[in-house]
């Protein structure tokens, strides 16, 4: 018996480009502020838990991921290892979330919501599994 879809199998590889794409685009465009300004983003680590001294490294390291990571996903460059690294890092957002923040923002903005942070998640697994699709730098140099 045949999948329903299976028809679509061909253009996997454009799946892969359209979710890159897309994915990097939003990481890009969340990064970019942080390179402009980094102690927002120490402020929230260390909302999360991260004592103060490690605050700003791992700022530094989530926002240069960010965004040069979101620019190597446009691109198609390295897909599946920018891929885990976003897993890594979104799994350590909502665990964060989950067990440091106590169910509402340091600010008190309101409670903590894990729908954007699953959906990246679930985005950079996706990379890592189809790699880095159709027109792609990975392609192009053969990886």
């Amino acid at each position: 018996m045949t999948g329903l879809l299976e028809p679509l199998l061909p253009y996997t590889g454009y799946l892969a480009l359209l979710l890159r794409v897309v994915a990097g685009a939003s990481l890009v465009i969340h990064g970019y502020p942080k390179l402009k300004g980094i102690q927002g983003p120490v402020k929230y680590v260390q909302a999360m838990g991260i004592p103060a001294g490690a605050a700003y490294p791992v700022a530094a390291l989530v926002t240069i991921l960010e965004f040069f990571g979101g620019i190597f996903l446009i691109v198609g460059l390295i897909v599946p290892v920018v891929g885990f690294f976003f897993a890594i890092q979104f799994v350590a957002i909502t665990i964060a979330k989950k067990f440091k923040l106590k169910g509402a923002f340091a600010s008190g903005q309101g409670p903590v919501k894990y729908e954007i942070d699953i959906l990246y998640l679930l985005l950079a697994i996706a990379l890592m599994v189809l790699g880095a699709g159709a027109l792609s730098l990975d392609g192009a140099l053969g990886l």
